[in-house]
């Protein structure tokens, strides 16, 4: 299963776990931390998570431009 959440593509997959692999959809750049859920919680949950990891990469990078010299 795929997901596209801002500019970014979200797959996830189900082994002993779900989990979320991030990859930036315009450069195919792999996130190197990717979200994870248990089996019971789904993999809404799991992708619920990128989601909030994708935000926060944002965020960060949003904030070093401006600070940038």
């Amino acid at each position: 299963m795929t997901e596209t959440y801002r500019g970014h593509s979200i797959r996830v997959t189900r082994a002993g776990f779900w989990d979320a692999v991030i990859t930036h959809a315009e450069t195919g750049i792999i996130f190197p931390t990717k979200a994870r859920a248990e089996l019971e919680e789904g993999a809404a949950v799991a992708i619920a998570r990128a989601c909030r990891l994708i935000d926060l990469y944002l965020d960060a990078t949003s904030s070093q431009r401006w600070h940038a010299a």
